[in-house]
């Protein structure tokens, strides 16, 4: 199994938790575990996103290193619709686990659970095809 396919299973596995996550939070909004369990799983289906494309775009011979340059490439070789999105995700990636502003983690939470969690269902379906 090539490090592309095997970060391709990593991430649906890493995605099928966050679903669960986003689906409880959707449940119960004010439980500060349930938050946790969001932030987190966010930010390892995340990390596992940007390096599928890490190492589709390296299968590819273009060698980009860090989350924001993979993002830029992944977005001029048409792979995702929305560069700015994924730029955000790292952005919040990296914020959600050092804010303490209730008012801050309460939007991070909203945008986890809807522009985020239904822009990384779409790349899985991208993961899909080209994993076949």
């Amino acid at each position: 199994m090539s490090r592309l396919n095997q970060r391709i299973e990593n991430f649906t596995k890493a995605l099928n938790i966050y679903k669960e996550a986003v689906a409880e939070y959707k449940k119960n909004k004010t439980k500060i575990l349930i938050h946790m369990a969001l932030i987190q799983t966010f930010e390892v289906t995340f990390e596992l996103g940007w390096k599928v494309l890490k190492d589709y775009l390296a299968e590819k011979d273009l060698f980009v290193y860090t989350p924001r340059d993979v993002i830029k490439e992944a977005f001029a070789a048409n792979i995702i619709p929305d560069g700015q999105l994924w730029i955000d995700m790292a952005r919040d990636r990296n914020v959600s686990s050092h804010e303490y502003n209730t008012d801050k983690i309460n939007t991070v939470l909203n945008t986890i659970s809807t522009n985020y969690f239904n822009e990384l269902c779409r790349f899985e379906g991208w993961t899909k095809k080209i994993n076949e």
